[in-house]
């Protein structure tokens, strides 16, 4: 199957013929998808399926690869190959650290790029893959456990195979605790792994907590608690794995690091931030809106929602919480019902609140936002992506 769309950026006319004989039997080099300065290449981009980017880091400004980093975060589905005349090992070093999946010298071009490309873009890129949610957390005790697990429970189903709801938080472990669950390994193991990860590690990781609902969890009971680092670039290769696997991955990344979230977010077609409508919360929530926009990370797929919500009580307004984190007109602050002695009995149980109490005020709210994110693919055809987080 022909590699469509790869771009090059070069100033370099002998790249540009190696280039295209190495893709002229299987493949294309467009003299339109050629370009010679970064800011080009990169509106091509925003359109949309290019599977594959090489760079000339030869004939290009000292700092190219620095450069790249955020192009490489931004545009998660693309995978950036970079061709040198000879390949340092510092070379390698810092083209890894900035998203450059492989490092090719240029009297290679010819006799390996095609491999390459259909090893690192299996279909053009255009393979069936699911969709990640990631919630993150703006304060202790605002939910975000109990959102993840219901809200994996509720989205629609594919050929009735089960959604994925995943632990991040080493620290508590809260997914099985909630789900009833223990397993030998966990996110944890994962990570830990040399090798790349897929979607068989994926699925022979989860554990099934129901015919509709899979869990991975963070790692064993035994070593909950125990000081775990997670490499935002690993973390990346998780959640395309889990995307690989499953149509629905819900991530519970509670409390994780701002290069970790940007990871994950980049990855995912929508993420959710749940916080309770007080001062903290508010001002935690505006930090993550910041800290994802310092790395690139626009906040047109996030929704922020105020858990525990009843309609009167409230020394803040939503309209004024709204404003204090920043978010527009076209990105309202949601709501999750309070609804404890459901939401504590299904917790006590061990399972979504569907199987134990399918009429609460907080499920019927899930079911309203997994109906809202089943539609993202229309939403997002339509450029109206604000109006998720009208939930």
């Amino acid at each position: 199957m022909a590699i469509r769309d790869v771009l090059l950026l070069t100033n370099e006319p002998d790249t540009i013929s190696s280039v295209s004989a190495a893709l002229s039997t299987n493949g294309q080099l467009a003299t339109t998808n050629v370009y010679a300065r970064l800011p080009d290449m990169i509106a091509r981009l925003e359109r949309g399926g290019i599977p594959a980017v090489l760079l000339d880091v030869d004939g290009q400004p000292e700092g190219l690869l620095h450069s790249i980093e955020p192009v490489a975060r931004k545009f998660v589905d693309t995978k950036f190959i970079a061709l040198s005349g000879d390949v340092r090992q510092e070379l390698l070093f810092e083209a890894m650290a900035v998203g450059v999946r492989h490092v090719l010298i240029k009297s290679n071009v010819q006799s390996e790029l095609s491999n390459v490309l259909h090893r690192l873009c299996p279909d053009n890129g255009n393979n069936a893959r699911g969709m990640a949610i990631t919630v993150l957390s703006a304060g202790g005790g605002c939910g975000a456990t109990t959102l993840s697990v219901n809200l994996a429970a509720e989205l629609p189903p594919e050929n009735n195979a089960p959604n994925l709801v995943v632990d991040v938080d080493p620290a508590y472990g809260a997914v099985a605790t909630y789900l009833g669950l223990d397993g030998e390994y966990g996110v944890v193991d994962l990570l830990n792994r040399s090798g790349h990860l897929d979607a068989q590690l994926v699925q022979s990781t989860a554990l099934s907590s129901s015919n509709t609902l899979h869990a991975m969890l963070s790692t064993p009971k035994r070593y909950l608690g125990q000081a775990v680092s997670l490499e935002p670039r690993r973390m990346g290769e998780l959640v395309d794995a889990c995307k690989s696997a499953y149509k629905w991955t819900v991530i519970d990344a509670p409390r994780v690091s701002l290069d970790v979230a940007a990871a994950m977010v980049a990855r995912s077609h929508v993420t959710i931030i749940p916080m309770q409508l007080m001062i903290k919360d508010i001002q935690v929530a505006r930090q993550i809106l910041t800290g994802l926009s310092e790395r690139g990370i626009s906040s047109a797929r996030i929704m922020v929602l105020a858990t525990r919500y009843r309609k009167r009580g409230y020394a803040i307004t939503l309209e004024e919480a709204a404003r204090a984190i920043g978010l527009n007109e076209s990105q309202p602050l949601g709501t999750l019902s309070n609804d404890f002695s459901a939401v504590t009995e299904a917790a006590n149980l061990g399972k979504p609140l569907m199987a134990v109490s399918p009429r609460s005020d907080y499920r019927r709210d899930v079911q309203k936002l997994a109906g809202t994110i089943a539609a993202l693919p229309q939403l997002l055809s339509a450029s109206r992506l604000g109006s998720l987080s009208a939930v």
